[in-house]
C-alpha cells in the first residue's frame, strides 16, 4: 500500500525513561502474570501483554524483578522474558550525525554523534534508532549509523539446516549450516540479518527471523489444551506434594509450556502460571468455530506498491495470505479470501464481504511503500472514524502487532488509526497489516523470502489467537 511520507513530530509509544545501565527485556508470551514475589503462590500485581518492555532491576536463578512502562513492579519467571543482546549505535561515517529529540529530521538536535563514537542502543522505531544520551532517550537516523553487538552475546538457531552466508543476502555464498538451538556469538546486524562468529573465527550472516536470543523463547509457538474434569488443582511444582496455588474448571483453556513426569506447566488465559496433572488436559484447536476473512490487498488493474526492484505488491500480498490461510485452518478456523487470484475488487466490496459472511474478523494484508527508500518497519492499522469501540479493530491490530514484532529483523513502525476504506466499510472487527516497506531495498529483499513469509504468517496467526482469547 502506497502512502505519503508523514513527518511525525513525537513518538507516543515511549512512556517512561528507563533506569539506564539496567538490562532491558521483553515479555515473549501474551497475558502473563506479574507476581508480587518470586513465587507462584504470591499475589498477582498485574497481567502483561506480549512484547511489554521491562526494566530488569534484579534477578535470582529463576526470576527477574522488573519494572514496567506503566510503573508496576514485580517478579516474572525468566522463561517468559527475552533479553536481547546489548547493542550499540555506531557512527562509522566521516561526518557528525545529529542526535534528535524525536523521530524526524525536523526535530531539534540536542547533540551530535562524532565519527567513530558509539551510544547505547535501546530500540528501533519508525526507522530511527533510539539511544541513551545523558541519561535520556534520543533518536539518530538508522540509515546513517550501524549496530554493533557485544561479542560475548549468544544467538540460537530456531530450525534445522539454516544457511549461514557470506553476506546479508540470499544470493551470497553459503559458508555453513546451523541446526536448531546451535549457538553462535553475534557481533553485528545488517538489514535484518545477524552477523555471527563461526568456529573458524570467520564471520557469517544468518537471517534474523530464523534465530532467537533466548533458548526458552516462548513465542516459537504454543499448544492450547482444555481442562476435562470439574476442578483441576494448579500447583507450584510438578507433584501433588507441591503447594496448591489455585484451580481451573472444566472447559477452561490453557497453554502448555513445559512437561515433567506426567505433569504439565501451564499458563491460564488470565496469565496464572503453575503445574497440573497432564492426564486431565485435552488438546484443542484454538480457533475452532471462528470465521475469518483474509484480504490480500490490491489485485488485477491495481498493482499496489511497485517495489524498489520493480515487483508488484499484489503478488506478495496473496502469497502471505495463502500461507496464513493454511495455518489458520490448521488451528480450526473457517477461512475465506476476498481474492484467490490476480483480479480487482473494490475496497468497499472487500469490507462488505466480511459482513455478508458474518466473519468474526477481517484482516487486510499489505506491504508498504514511501517516496523515501530509507524507511522500514512493520505497522498495523485500525479505524475509529466510524467505530469508537476498540472491539472494532484496535484489539486485533494490537494483538497481531505485538506478536509480529517478536521476530528478529522486524522493526516497529507502530499501531495506527487510519480511515482506510476497507476498514471503514464493514461492521466486522477489522485490521490491516503493512508487513514491511517494498520501497526499502533491504526490507524488500526479505519480504520475498519464503522462510520470512512463513514466520510472519505464523506470528500473525498467533496474534489472531491472542485476540480471540479476550
Amino acid at each position: 500500500m502506497k502512502k505519503i511520507l508523514l513527518i511525525i513530530a513525537a513518538v507516543l509509544w515511549l512512556s517512561l525513561v528507563p533506569a539506564y545501565g539496567a538490562e532491558t527485556g521483553y515479555t515473549n508470551i501474551s497475558d502473563i502474570a506479574l507476581y508480587k514475589n518470586a513465587d507462584y503462590s504470591s499475589a498477582v500485581v498485574s497481567t502483561l501483554k506480549m512484547s511489554t518492555k521491562l526494566d530488569i532491576v534484579s534477578e535470582n536463578e529463576q526470576w527477574y524483578n522488573v519494572k514496567t512502562p506503566s510503573g508496576s513492579s514485580g517478579w516474572i519467571e525468566k522463561y517468559f522474558v527475552t533479553v536481547p543482546p546489548e547493542k550499540y549505535v555506531v557512527n562509522n561515517t566521516k561526518n557528525k550525525i545529529n542526535i534528535r529529540k524525536s523521530a524526524t529530521t525536523l526535530s531539534d538536535a540536542v547533540a551530535q554523534l562524532e565519527p567513530g563514537e558509539k551510544a547505547r542502543y535501546i530500540d528501533t522505531y519508525h526507522s530511527w534508532h533510539i539511544i541513551e544520551y545523558n541519561g535520556k532517550e534520543y533518536y539518530v537516523a538508522s540509515w546513517l549509523t550501524d549496530l554493533e553487538y557485544k561479542s560475548s552475546q549468544n544467538i540460537y538457531i530456531l530450525y534445522d539446516k539454516v544457511n549461514i552466508r557470506g553476506n546479508a543476502s540470499l544470493s551470497s555464498d553459503v559458508l555453513a549450516q546451523g541446526n536448531k538451538y546451535d549457538s553462535y556469538k553475534v557481533v553485528g546486524e545488517k538489514n535484518g540479518w545477524l552477523q555471527i562468529r563461526l568456529d573458524d573465527k570467520q564471520d557469517g550472516y544468518v537471517a534474523g527471523w530464523l534465530t532467537t536470543y533466548n533458548r526458552n523463547y516462548y513465542s516459537e509457538g504454543s499448544i492450547s489444551f482444555k481442562i476435562t474434569i470439574d476442578e483441576l488443582n494448579i500447583r507450584t511444582g510438578p507433584s501433588a506434594e507441591d503447594k496448591k496455588v489455585g484451580s481451573l474448571k472444566k472447559g477452561d483453556v490453557v497453554n502448555v509450556v513445559g512437561s515433567e513426569s506426567g505433569w504439565d506447566k501451564i499458563v491460564s488465559e488470565s496469565g496464572i502460571v503453575g503445574w497440573c496433572n497432564g492426564a486431565y488436559l485435552k488438546e484443542v484447536n484454538p480457533l475452532a468455530g471462528k470465521t475469518i476473512l483474509l484480504d490480500p490487498g490490491h489485485g488485477g488493474k491495481d498493482p499496489g506498491s511497485i517495489s524498489y526492484s520493480g515487483k508488484y505488491e499484489k503478488y506478495v500480498n496473496l502469497e502471505v495470505a495463502n500461507r496464513l490461510k493454511d495455518i489458520l485452518e490448521g488451528m480450526g478456523a473457517k477461512v475465506y479470501m476476498t481474492r484467490t487470484g490476480d483480479y480487482y475488487i473494490a475496497n468497499k466490496e472487500r469490507g462488505r464481504m466480511a459482513d455478508r459472511l458474518k466473519a468474526d474478523i477481517l484482516l487486510s494484508i499489505h506491504h508498504n511503500s514511501l517516496n523515501n527508500s530509507d524507511y522500514f518497519g512493520l505497522s498495523t492499522y485500525y479505524n475509529t472514524i466510524n467505530y469508537k469501540d476498540p472491539r472494532y479493530g484496535y484489539n486485533l491490530a494490537e494483538a497481531i502487532y505485538l506478536n509480529a514484532i517478536t521476530v528478529n529483523g522486524v522493526y516497529r513502525d507502530g499501531i495506527l488509526d487510519r480511515n482506510y476504506e476497507v476498514l471503514r466499510e464493514t461492521s466486522t472487527p477489522a485490521a490491516l497489516i503493512e508487513i514491511g516497506f517494498m520501497s526499502n531495498p533491504q526490507e524488500e529483499m526479505n519480504i520475498h523470502i519464503g522462510s520470512f513469509q512463513d514466520i510472519m504468517a505464523e506470528k500473525i496467526a498467533y496474534g489472531i489467537v491472542d485476540y480471540f482469547k479476550k
